[in-house]
């Protein structure tokens, strides 16, 4: 069975914190405030000029940072950004090939305010529930950017 991934409050908004949450018989939300989201896409927009994806990439790293030690074999994501899944799957099985994790299975589809999900989400947005996880800006942005320092032997 897939799990189903849901998003409240846009990454884009960044007067709004932004929970991500994964249901299927369990849940699991994340969250990162509006302040760690304004770091993030200051930086995001430095290093993904001239292609504007990087909210894209801000989802897509979270929905990783979400579920990257979790046993998953599909997940079914709502569709938050109609016309841009393509980047998103693109982004989230580099994510997945890049820490050397097998990628899931990833679909669009419409979630629904039954979902657990989103009722989840919606939970910990309203400050009901503290969040399973909470990132800092450096905890999205370190999955992007390359370590710079070389190995040491």
């Amino acid at each position: 069975m897939p799990i189903e991934i849901d998003q409240s409050g846009k990454v884009e908004d960044t007067r709004k914190l932004t929970v991500v949450c994964f249901a299927n018989g369990k849940a699991k939300t994340l969250l990162i405030n509006a302040k760690e989201k304004r770091k993030v896409l200051i930086v995001m927009r430095e290093i993904d000029r001239p292609h504007k994806n990087f909210v894209f990439r801000i989802f897509a790293g979270l929905v990783f940072l979400l579920i990257k030690n979790e046993k998953v074999d599909s997940l079914i994501i709502d569709r938050e950004y109609p016309g841009h899944e393509a980047v998103i799957r693109s982004i989230l099985t580099s994510l997945f090939d890049k820490n050397k994790i097998k990628s899931p299975k990833v679909s669009f589809g419409e979630i629904g305010k039954k979902s657990k999900a989103h009722q989840e989400a919606i939970v910990v947005l309203r400050g009901k529930r503290k969040p399973d996880v909470i990132v800092k800006a450096s905890d999205v942005l370190d999955i992007f950017l390359f370590n710079k320092r070389k190995p040491r032997h």
